[in-house]
């Protein structure tokens, strides 16, 4: 399951006289999911052949300098410059680390200006099934950035009001969802998804087949097998003795 992590310009601006950059709306993304994010610049007067960019950047929230238009390889994250239009900048394998707000600046010869951003990341690992008990299952997700929840499905039925929800919190601010389904059906397949609000989507799921447990069965009827047939022996030898 993939998701576009480039969410192209949008009215997020700043301008000062006649000189303005747009950025890249807030983008939420997966880690490892590269996120591009562009700063262009636009003028009221359209005078292009005057204008002279001095200064362009992106800098994160800490004021760490990620790139410019005259070092576009300061950082880890590749920049690519086009003389007086834009400065792109590509976060090929975003992380934790990486979340934040972005700013891009401007100084030109027609003023200076800014504009800023947000990259919000979710890295929850993958559903995993950690239990079944007779009628109950249940699903975990770990390390999950956002306060998602778990939903249960059986088809397109939600089953999720019938489900339980544990979420556990971390000191370095991630998330643990535990839930359990109850009242489950032998032979039918159920489905346990992730659904993060930020980004009105569900981001991982897994299906799970309910299966009867029958080796207890097998066992139990294999003892009693086995004990039938030695009363049957028993018996015959004492006939034969007689």
């Amino acid at each position: 399951m993939q998701y576009s992590a480039f969410l192209f310009i949008s009215s997020i601006s700043a301008a000062v006289g006649m000189v303005s950059v747009l950025v890249t709306k807030p983008v939420i993304s997966h880690c490892h999911q590269a996120i591009t994010l562009h700063c262009n610049i636009s003028l009221s007067d359209g005078k292009d052949r005057e204008f002279q960019v001095t200064h362009l950047s992106w800098i994160k929230e800490s004021n760490k300098t990620i790139c410019s238009e005259s070092n576009t390889a300061i950082s880890f994250f590749p920049c690519q410059y086009m003389a007086n239009k834009q400065l792109v900048l590509t976060i090929a394998y975003p992380k934790p680390d990486d979340i934040g707000r972005y700013i891009c600046k401007l100084r030109s010869s027609h003023g200076h200006t800014s504009a800023d951003t947000n990259v919000t990341l979710e890295c929850p690992q993958m559903i995993v099934q950690i239990h079944e008990d007779g009628k109950r299952v249940t699903c975990k997700v770990e390390r999950s950035n956002h306060d998602g929840r778990i939903h249960w499905f059986h088809g397109t039925v939600n089953l999720t009001s019938q489900s339980t929800q544990d979420i556990h919190s971390a000191t370095n601010g991630s998330y643990t969802l535990i839930s359990s389904l109850n009242d489950t059906s032998n032979w039918k397949t159920y489905n346990c998804s992730y659904w993060v609000p930020q980004t009105g989507q569900y981001i991982t799921s897994k299906n799970i087949v309910m299966e009867h447990n029958t080796q207890s069965n097998t066992q139990s009827f294999s003892s009693d097998r086995r004990t039938g047939l030695v009363f049957c022996l028993c018996l015959l030898w004492m006939l034969i003795l007689q």
